[in-house]
């Protein structure tokens, strides 16, 4: 008995060895394809992903594992380089765009449109036919006053929804965010809210990245009130003022906030501190300035951005598969200047970008055997994820109501 037990032990052993192993040549193969693209002949690729990296709170570590602190700044740091191009208001309004636009019994039209109010639109219906529409209302395609447009490039998938009234636009938070709580989920806050649809806010504390963020990190402010305030200042400020007016800023504090009447409002400065989360803004002059970088690696993304009729926009876009990659900065940056944007700003994406419109699949008439179980609860982005979808502190919502 003593001698089996013995040798049942050996074998044991040496399985953990064998495992130990395997696991070591594992990393030791992957440690030798990270050490040969970031010094390898292609620094792009190695730029690209970096940045990808850097993306996602669970992989900031691994460019440290073949890059020096040093090395990695300043190649984030020259991937942030930020230039305005800026366009004067005519400019802006001729601008074609092409969208994709489901009604409200499943039809489907393909749409050129100039951006701005007024515009002549081509629009060919679901038998291919086409029509010219001298002075197109885009309303008449949405729903209670809300577009629902799907867009696809070659990279990414974005969804995009178009409010007509700013003035439904509130932020929604978890908690008091004293109580130490985690945060809620998209479906846990849809739940309490009542709201027609919602996107991710911004940025908050997620310690050991378990996502249970349950408090906001940077100035916030929710239905008139300022409800969090830890002091930083250097974030990108993103909130509706009392005359609904998105404003997106830098250097804003809580005074700066009160005496600019801000109702609802969040922070965000994506990857680094040296870049901003502003996307497009109007100067005092009326031009517009779309922000660009030097390089941007892809991920899913989250923004929000308002045209210069007021109307607001929401936007997420797909990432981490194989049909849809992910998003540049400067590839949200373009989709919401084609889309009429005069001021936009990045929110919160990764793992916590999404999208809900509630009950989108049968105001549009989706095949829901092709959805799976989040997109069934209401939400429009495909979420990838190791985890369930995040508890996160603030989402941007959509009151309902407002059948213009």
């Amino acid at each position: 008995m003593h001698g089996g037990g013995f040798r049942f032990g050996k074998v044991i052993i040496r399985f953990l060895v064998s495992v130990l192993i395997v696991i070591l040549l594992a990393f030791f193969l992957l440690w030798s394809l990270m050490f040969a693209v970031a010094h390898g002949p292609s620094e792009s690729m190695r730029d690209l992903l970096i940045g990808m990296c850097m993306q996602a709170s669970a992989t900031k570590f691994v460019p440290y594992l073949v890059l020096s602190k040093d090395e990695v700044k300043a190649i984030m740091e020259d991937a942030e380089k930020a230039v305005d191009v800026v366009y004067t208001p005519t400019e802006a309004e001729t601008q074609f765009i092409n969208k994709i636009i489901t009604g409200e019994n499943g039809e489907t039209y393909e749409i050129t449109v100039l951006v701005g109010p007024g515009g002549s639109a081509v629009i060919t219906n679901e038998n291919g036919e086409t029509q010219i529409v001298e002075q197109y209302n885009e309303w008449d395609y949405a729903i209670d006053g809300i577009q629902f447009i799907t867009v696809s490039r070659s990279n990414f998938k974005a969804y995009m929804l178009i409010i007509r009234d700013p003035s439904r636009v509130y932020l929604g938070t978890s908690s008091d965010f004293k109580s130490n709580l985690p945060g809620s989920t998209f479906d846990q806050m849809a739940a309490r809210e009542g709201c027609v649809a919602m996107i991710n806010g911004g940025e908050f504390s997620d310690p050991g990245g378990q996502g249970n963020g349950g408090a906001p990190q940077g100035l916030t402010f929710a239905r008139g009130k300022c409800v969090w305030d830890d002091q930083n200042y250097w974030k990108t400020f993103i909130a509706f003022d009392r005359d609904n007016r998105l404003i997106v800023g830098e250097d804003i504090t809580r005074e700066k906030a009160e005496a600019l009447g801000i109702r609802d409002g969040v922070c965000f400065r994506p990857m680094t501190t040296s870049s901003s989360g502003r996307l497009i803004y109007t100067d005092e002059a009326g031009k517009v300035h779309v922000t660009t970088r030097g390089t941007s690696s892809p991920a899913q993304r989250t923004a929000i951005g308002q045209r210069a009729d007021g109307a607001v926009i929401f936007l997420v876009t797909d990432g981490r598969s194989a049909a849809s990659i992910g998003a540049s900065y400067n590839d949200v940056t373009q989709l919401m200047y084609e889309y009429g944007a005069v001021t936009a700003g990045m929110l919160d994406g990764g793992s916590s970008a999404m999208l809900y419109y509630r009950d989108y699949f049968n105001l549009y008439n989706y095949d829901t055997s092709r959805l799976d179980q989040y997109q069934k609860k209401g939400l429009v982005n495909k979420y990838v994820a190791a985890t369930p979808p995040r508890h996160i502190p603030t989402f941007f919502c959509v009151a309902p109501g407002g059948n213009s």
